[in-house]
C-alpha cells in the first residue's frame, strides 16, 4: 500500500510481480497493473493494513520533533503527533519527563520515575520531580506559541516552503545550568507521606526488590497476629522503631473506598487510608505501625491489644497484599 500524505489516497500493488523487493530508503515503482482507491472506496481487506500504516505514522510523529527549544535547564521538544502532541523534556542534570494526552511520567536523575495519570495535580511527587514538572510545563508553553506564530507565518509565506522543523536556542555552556533553581523548604514527613498517595505509579531501581507474599492476616479478639509477609533482613533496632521508615515506593496501587497501598524497598507495605490514617506492616516482624488522621503514630506487637479503628483497617489487609501480588487483579 501508497499511501498519500493526507491520507485520502491508497495505491495497491504488488511490486516485483508479486516476488518481493529487499528494504531499501525508498518504496518500489509501482508497476503498470495497479488499483487507485479513495480512503472511502478501500476494500475492506485492505483496512486492517490502513490501520497498521497509521498507527506506525503516528508513532513516528510521536518521536518527531516539531519544535525543539533549549533553555536554561533543558532540551525540550515538542513532536508531530498534534493535536495534544507529546512533550518530551530532557534536562541538562540527566532528568526527563515525557507528556502525552494520557499520563505524564518523570525521571528523576537517580532513575527513579513517577507516573500520573489523569488530572491528580502534583501532591504526589518530590519537590525535585515538582521542579521539573513545572519547568517541563514552561517549556511546553513556549514550544506551543513559538509553534503558532511560526504556523501563521508559514501560512503567509509567497515560497510555500516547509518552516518545520525548528530549532530555538542552543545548549549553555555554563555549568551552573546544570543545576535546578533554589527549591522551598520540603514538607513535614506526615504531610509528604501523605500527599505520595495520588502517584499512580513510582518505581526505582533496587538492587533486588523485595517480593511480597500474600500472607494470612487475621485477628483473634482484639490480638492481632499475622503470619511472616516475606523474608527480610530487617534489624532488630529497625523493628523496635515507632516511626515509620519509609524508606523509597517500589509500586503503588489505588484500592477503591480505602485509598493507596505501596511497596517499598525495604519489604515494608504502607497503607494510606482515604480518612488521612496510615497503616505501616513490617516484613519479618509481628506488629505494624498506625498514624491516625491526626498524625499520631503507635506501634503495635504481637500480643497487643488492638483498638477497634486499627482492627478495622486490618480487615482490607489480605486483599490489598493481593493487589500489591498482582497489580492486574484491579482491572
Amino acid at each position: 500500500l501508497r499511501i498519500s500524505c493526507d491520507g485520502t489516497m491508497i495505491t495497491v500493488y504488488l511490486p516485483n510481480e508479486g516476488r518481493g523487493f529487499p528494504l531499501d530508503d525508498r518504496p518500489p515503482s509501482p508497476p503498470e497493473d495497479i488499483f487507485i482507491y479513495s480512503f472511502e472506496d478501500l476494500p475492506e481487506k485492505y483496512w486492517k493494513k490502513y490501520q497498521y500504516a497509521t498507527k506506525f505514522v503516528q508513532l513516528v510523529k510521536s518521536k518527531t520533533p516539531k519544535v525543539t527549544l533549549y533553555t536554561k535547564y533543558a532540551k525540550c521538544m515538542l513532536m508531530e503527533n498534534s493535536p495534544n502532541a507529546d512533550l518530551e523534556v530532557c534536562f541538562y542534570d540527566g532528568a526527563k519527563t515525557h507528556k502525552t494526552s494520557e499520563f505524564l511520567r518523570v525521571i528523576e536523575k537517580t532513575g527513579k520515575s513517577y507516573t500520573l495519570k489523569g488530572d491528580v495535580g502534583l501532591n504526589g511527587l518530590s519537590e525535585e520531580s515538582r521542579s521539573y514538572v513545572e519547568l517541563s510545563n514552561e517549556g511546553h508553553r513556549t514550544c506551543l506559541a513559538l509553534e503558532v506564530a511560526i504556523t501563521a507565518e508559514e501560512k503567509r509565506s509567497e515560497t510555500k516552503d516547509p518552516f518545520f522543523p525548528i530549532i530555538v536556542g542552543r545548549r549553555p555552556t555554563n555549568p551552573d545550568s546544570l543545576s535546578l533553581p533554589a527549591q522551598e523548604p520540603k514538607a513535614s514527613g506526615k504531610e509528604q507521606s501523605l500527599a505520595e498517595g495520588v502517584v499512580l505509579g513510582c518505581s526505582t531501581s533496587p538492587s533486588q526488590p523485595p517480593h511480597i507474599t500474600p500472607s494470612m492476616i487475621s485477628y483473634d479478639g482484639s490480638v492481632f497476629t499475622t503470619a511472616s509477609l516475606s523474608k527480610s533482613n530487617t534489624t532488630s533496632s529497625a523493628k523496635r522503631e515507632a516511626t515509620p521508615n519509609t524508606g523509597k515506593v517500589v509500586k503503588s496501587v489505588f484500592v477503591p473506598n480505602i485509598g493507596w497501598a505501596s511497596q517499598l524497598t525495604s519489604g515494608e507495605v504502607w497503607v494510606q487510608f482515604n480518612d488521612g490514617s496510615q497503616l505501616m506492616v513490617r516484613t519479618g516482624a509481628s506488629s505494624i505501625i498506625y498514624t491516625s488522621p491526626q498524625g499520631h503514630t503507635t506501634r503495635y506487637s504481637e500480643n497487643e491489644k488492638l483498638p477497634e479503628c486499627v482492627k478495622e483497617k486490618l480487615q482490607c489487609l489480605s486483599s490489598i497484599l493481593l493487589l500489591l501480588a498482582n497489580p492486574a487483579r484491579q482491572h
